[in-house]
């Protein structure tokens, strides 16, 4: 009897610890905003994320030329795989302030990037 009390207790337990894991997950992701155009004011570059709040499409344009491809967020990784190649590229993603990242990581060394801020909604494009 005491067993089944010790393991429905540790289930409650590992139940609310996945729920409130994934309720902050969400409240960071909201925070973080992802989604939109970011400036990167140092170069002129711009780097437009569509999608939902933790993968979707991308697009980079900055002095080397422009970049497209798939994007997904795994902790505080930003996963890039362009079109172009095979090979994914992982990122560290780092969060300053609402509006404002920074993204290091080969070929994009301590870059920061600002949000540009607007009322306007942008539409899903058709395919």
């Amino acid at each position: 009897m005491s067993f089944l009390l010790v393991a429905a207790a540790v289930g409650v337990v590992t139940f609310l610890w996945v729920r409130v894991t994934r309720q902050n997950r969400q409240r960071w992701l909201h925070r973080l905003d992802l989604p939109g155009v970011w400036h990167w004011a140092e170069q002129g570059g711009r780097l437009e994320l569509s999608g939902e709040l933790d993968g979707g499409r991308y697009r980079i344009d900055d002095p080397d030329g422009e970049e497209r491809g798939e994007w997904s967020l795994h902790g505080h990784k930003l996963e890039l795989t362009p079109e172009s190649a095979e090979t994914v590229q992982f990122y560290e993603l780092r969060f300053f302030d609402e509006g404002k990242i920074g993204i290091d990581g080969p070929g994009r060394e301590r870059r920061v990037y600002a949000k540009e801020r607007s009322n306007v909604v942008p539409l899903k494009r058709r395919s």
